[in-house]
């Protein structure tokens, strides 16, 4: 599967959100391979954190000046949220840019790390990881719901994993993986 997921993402032309008034934050879709079965790593924020308490998310954040890239803020906030070292991340591609409820535009990047991998999480940031089994994302069937921000309302998607509930622009950024990977029509 991890073959497909490479072959796939780095064919993948994504699209570039330019919106200078919303804030920049970048993602890392860390992936790692057991045993011939892929999964995704997400994390449970923790409580602690400013926004998005308690939600499933990947690892990443807010751009900072220094940076450099956004594909840098991605790569520090996976390093600083769950301890994957820069050096251990293959950047495959990435996926669409993605507005959020939150005035955010995320741009997902996808990336291999090895396995087995020594997490190291920040419980300020992230009460604990998830492994999404890929074969699980590929057949699950998200419930579609309204979910209202400062007077907007917009239906998300949502699905369980493990009692964990994966919604809004995580659940949207899996759904695209998915069928990238799958090579349907986005």
């Amino acid at each position: 599967m991890i073959s497909l997921i490479r072959e796939k993402v780095k064919q993948y032309s994504p699209k570039t959100i330019e919106s200078p008034g919303a804030i920049c934050a970048g993602v890392v879709i860390p992936i790692y391979e057991k045993e011939q079965e892929s999964f995704i790593v997400l994390t449970k924020r923790s409580n602690e954190v400013r926004m998005h308490k308690g939600e499933v998310s990947f690892p990443g954040g807010m751009c900072e000046d220094d940076d450099g890239s956004i594909m840098n803020t991605a790569l520090r906030e996976c390093c600083e949220e769950i301890g994957v070292r820069k050096k251990d991340v293959e950047i495959i591609g990435r996926l669409d840019d993605m507005y959020t409820l939150t005035g955010f535009v995320i741009t997902p990047y996808v990336g291999i790390i090895p396995y087995p991998y020594r997490f190291k999480t920040n419980p300020g940031e992230v009460a604990y990881l998830i492994d999404l089994p890929v074969e699980y994302l590929m057949g699950v069937s998200p419930d579609m719901e309204e979910a209202e921000h400062m007077g907007n309302i917009q239906v998300v998607p949502s699905f369980y994993y493990n009692g964990d509930r994966v919604w809004g622009a995580t659940c949207r950024l899996l759904l695209q993986f998915r069928k990238i990977v799958k090579n349907e029509t986005i």
